[in-house]
């Protein structure tokens, strides 16, 4: 059987013969006797009782940015003076301090106006309170002691996100009594951190705990609010280390794989699908950048400019890669520059460190050796065309005067048929001259199409109907026959014509000559094509990488120099505003 402690003294108080309770139960008995926590402990009604308040932090457990809230462990003492508690320690053994529960004594109801958690059991944890008596003001101090997870509201300011600094503010006063039913001070200026552990994300730049009077539209009298502001500033390590220093490589190595000189394959093509490979990857930082942020449309954060400034910088990137894609191309065709185009060239030559192609230099062997540029090859299709027309009729003329020689040779000559002469008769004579002058008429009509005169080509209208070319095995049969007929006449002494040279066997074979050295300054100029285009898409890379390059630098140090500015700003004006 159980019984009470309170019994066992009153047994053995009996037994001695002598009922005497202990100095500190009769002390507690005595100050709760007629004690009823429900009124404000103070003789005078219209007196304010001044609640003295004080806050130690512990522990920053979380700064959530899309909910913008604070969670922080921290310690409050709040210290009061309870007339009704009183007692002289003269009268009870010199007791001067003494422990009660806290829902026996009057508490005042300290509220964190800002809070996001309604119940107060989740929000702090009451023990004790101790009691210590005081003559000068014949009343007990109240000390209660107590700690507190505190979730309340933060408006964040993340414009210079990842280097901002936050200004949180605590507002506590008393939700029932005005500043005449109680009147709160401030036990520091400032909050106390001394056993705070020191958060991975934050530093705190300075704390401040202020005093002020508000008056609210539905009470008659003010209210006293106390102000509690912490100055928080941002480790930006883990931000520099995960979204930026990733963001500027993957960023650099795209604007270098866009613009190197060089590739596998020759071309330029998949420097495109880089450009739409690293955008996706940018998407995929935006993504968590944006999953820290608060869902907003007044500002944007540093960062999503930073990242927003790399993404224009590779899509710019991208279509520049095409434009250097179309340019290297274009040496296909075989058409080269004009003479605008290369000293514009040249001047971005300069400056990009690209070597000029040595038949662009003037005074070098290869420039003098280069057909020129102007009608080179944008008129040598159409020259090139009748060229091919006039040649094909010089060969069929030729073909053609081979047969009518051979016609020749086969009437002078007598005709061995299975060993019998066959001597040509007079009666066939004139079937024979006209043979020959149908023949001879064929031959100039081929003949007249090209004539030449002075060593130039010239074109000669006549009225024939053309003729129909020989066939190629005929052309390639009968053209030696030349050589023959010539051979014929030398060895007839009968022949009374004299040997005449044939005047444009020399302008053919000079036409055919000029011919094959226009066909080759052709090619000449379409590899020079090829090159000087190819040497324009080179400085047209090396000059975006510059450009590029820099806007990197810019885009990359202008966060961190904008950054390290605010903070100075705002630091300097922090300590300022308390000085």
């Amino acid at each position: 059987m159980c019984f009470p402690k309170t019994n066992i003294i009153l047994v053995f108080s009996a037994l001695n013969g002598a009922f005497v309770l202990p100095s500190q139960l009769k002390l507690v008995q005595d100050l709760l006797e007629s004690y009823d926590r429900k009124a404000k402990p103070t003789w005078d009604n219209n007196r304010p009782i001044n609640v003295t308040f004080s806050m130690d932090l512990y522990q920053i457990l979380e700064l959530n940015e899309p909910q913008q809230y604070i969670l922080l462990n921290a310690w409050i003492i709040e210290r009061w003076h309870d007339e009704f508690l009183y007692w002289n320690p003269d009268d009870y053994n010199n007791i001067t301090e003494i422990r009660l529960p806290h829902d026996s004594i009057w508490l005042p109801d300290t509220t964190l106006y800002n809070s996001l958690v309604m119940k107060d059991d989740d929000t702090r944890r009451l023990l004790n309170a101790k009691l210590t008596t005081n003559a000068t003001r014949r009343a007990a101090l109240i000390e209660l002691l107590y700690p507190t997870i505190y979730k309340f509201s933060c408006l964040l300011n993340l414009q210079f996100f990842p280097f901002d600094i936050q200004v949180c503010t605590m507002t506590f006063s008393s939700w029932t009594y005005d500043n005449k039913g109680i009147d709160y001070l401030s036990f520091s200026d400032t909050i106390g951190t001394s056993n705070y552990l020191e958060n991975e994300g934050w530093y705190i730049l300075k704390t401040t705990v202020k005093r002020k009077e508000v008056k609210y539209s539905c009470c008659p009298n003010k209210y006293t609010l106390l102000k509690l502001t912490l100055y928080l500033r941002r480790k930006p390590l883990f931000y520099l280390v995960n979204l930026i220093i990733p963001t500027s490589i993957i960023t650099l190595i795209a604007i270098v794989g866009f613009f190197t000189t060089s590739s596998a394959s020759g071309m330029r093509e998949e420097k495109v699908s880089l450009g739409i490979t690293t955008l996706l990857s940018m998407s995929i930082l935006m993504l968590m950048v944006s999953d820290q942020m608060p869902t907003t449309s007044t500002f944007i954060p540093l960062i999503g400019w930073f990242i927003l400034g790399m993404i224009v910088v590779i899509s710019i990137g991208t279509l520049a890669s095409s434009v250097v894609i179309a340019v290297q191309k274009r040496g296909r065709l075989g058409e080269r520059l004009t003479e605008r185009a290369v000293r514009f060239a040249k001047v971005f030559s300069y400056i990009s460190l690209t070597d000029v192609p040595p038949h662009l230099k003037k005074g070098t062997k290869e420039n003098m050796e280069a057909p020129p540029a102007t009608d080179a090859y944008r008129k040598s299709g159409r020259i090139s065309s009748k060229l091919s027309s006039v040649n094909r009729g010089m060969v069929f003329a030729d073909a053609k005067m081979s047969w009518v020689s051979a016609l020749k040779k086969a009437k002078t000559q007598p005709q061995n048929f299975n060993g019998v002469t066959m001597v040509s008769d007079k009666s066939t004579d004139m079937l024979m001259s006209a043979s020959t002058i149908s023949d001879d008429l064929s031959s100039q009509a081929a003949m007249a199409p090209v004539s030449a005169i002075g060593g130039k080509i010239a074109v000669v209208p006549t009225g024939l109907p053309p003729i129909p070319p020989p066939p190629p095995a005929a052309v390639m049969q009968l053209t030696p026959c030349e050589d023959d007929t010539s051979q014929a006449e030398s060895d007839n002494p009968d022949s009374s014509r004299p040997p005449t040279a044939r005047p444009g066997r020399a302008s053919k074979t000079n036409m055919v000559s000029h011919l094959n050295m226009f066909t080759g300054n052709v090619k000449q100029s379409r590899h020079l094509a090829q090159q000087e285009y190819e040497w324009l898409a080179t400085v047209v890379e090396r000059c975006c990488f510059i450009i590029f390059v820099f806007a990197f630098l810019l885009i990359t140090c202008g966060i961190n120099v904008i950054g390290f500015l605010h903070w100075l700003a705002v630091e300097e004006a922090i300590f300022e505003r308390d000085d």
